[in-house]
């Protein structure tokens, strides 16, 4: 399992979601999760979240880092 993937598929809103804002299968995605995203399609996906007003961080590792509001609800 690619743990990048799964935050940045899962930031989109899921892998439906993220199917659609780029016009591919769902289970090309749903493989990203296993296997990453390919550099062609990070850069498809970082135009289409921005646009979608989902902006990617430029440093995805800020995605796997939680947020202080969701530390302090667990």
């Amino acid at each position: 399992m690619d743990t990048l993937a799964n935050a940045v598929i899962d930031h989109l809103g899921g892998t439906s979601v993220t199917a659609k804002l780029i016009e591919a299968p769902t289970s090309t995605v749903h493989s990203w999760r296993e296997n990453g995203i390919p550099p062609s399609r990070m850069a498809h996906l970082r135009l289409a979240a921005k646009v979608d007003g989902k902006p990617l961080p430029e440093d995805l590792s800020e995605l796997l880092t939680p947020s202080p509001a969701s530390q302090e609800a667990a």
